[in-house]
């Protein structure tokens, strides 16, 4: 299993690879099982809009895919590991986004 973060394999800090087949949808509790976090702090996260349900969770419960587990992830290594709080985060992730869109739109000039 390839690990990012530190070197030692058994660190909880440690940024694991999670590649699950994309149009997979998992309830809130395999999430939370997922990405080795409780519950409570996922519904947090969606709180401050840090993660986003697939589907309502006032209609039909609360369901993700493969993506949130990937964002959880990030949001619990941030945390933990290197010490940024929740705003923090959201700046990071706001920030994250724009670098992809701009890394995208750099290949779409590259090409024309």
């Amino acid at each position: 299993m390839i690990v990012f973060g530190h070197e030692d394999e058994n660190s909880m800090n440690a940024l694991q690879v999670f590649e699950p087949d994309a149009r997979t949808v998992y309830t809130i509790e395999m999430v939370a099982q997922l990405a080795e976090v409780p519950r409570r702090r996922i519904v947090l996260y969606y709180k401050l809009g840090l993660v986003s349900p697939v589907r309502d969770p006032a209609s039909s419960g609360w369901c993700f895919d493969d993506e949130t587990i990937r964002i959880v992830r990030r949001i619990e290594y941030l945390r933990s590991a290197c010490g940024v709080n929740l705003a923090g985060i959201k700046l990071i992730l706001e920030l994250i986004d724009e670098v992809e869109w701009l890394r995208e739109e750099l290949r779409f000039q590259h090409r024309l």
